[in-house]
């Protein structure tokens, strides 16, 4: 389900651990960035982090293949966001030897059997939240306390 906070949940998750990691990437929006210009310039993206010289790729392929042979031994936290087609995954984040040990790829999806799919095996499933959290929630940050002014509990 859109709008209950996978992306919040994961920028949130990468300002806290992404200096533990020797590369950090946080791609959001994963599937407009596609559908706006391509995946290889997703890749040239992601890239372009790490390698300061211009990467002169052909394809995702090829894309592929430089990501893992300049990340492959990396400890790397790669964050994809929106995530809604299996190339995004083979592409971006290929399988468990693309990365060093202890590297985390974290995904966001509205679709849970693209992640079944690609072999992840640990996976986690955003509740929303019930009427009053998301009062409480709402309240927090409009009003910076835990409940609505008395002049917009009706709204």
């Amino acid at each position: 389900m859109g709008g209950i906070g996978k992306t919040t949940m994961v920028r949130a998750v990468y300002a806290r651990i992404s200096r533990e990691f020797e590369f950090s990437f946080l791609l959001t929006d994963v599937r407009k960035s596609v559908e706006e210009s391509s995946l290889l310039k997703l890749q040239k993206q992601l890239l372009s982090g790490i390698w300061t010289r211009k990467a002169n790729l052909s394809d995702p392929h090829e894309g592929a293949t430089f990501i893992r042979r300049l990340l492959g031994h990396k400890k790397v936290l790669l964050v994809l966001d929106d995530v809604n087609h299996p190339s995004h995954l083979k592409y971006l984040a290929g399988n468990q030897d693309w990365f060093g040990s202890r590297s985390r790829v974290l995904i966001t999806t509205r679709n849970e059997h693209l992640l079944i799919q690609h072999g992840v095996e640990r996976r986690l499933k955003v509740e929303e939240l019930n009427d009053d959290d998301s009062l409480k929630l709402f309240s927090w940050n409009a009003f910076k306390r835990g409940y609505p002014e008395e002049d917009f509990l009706g709204l």
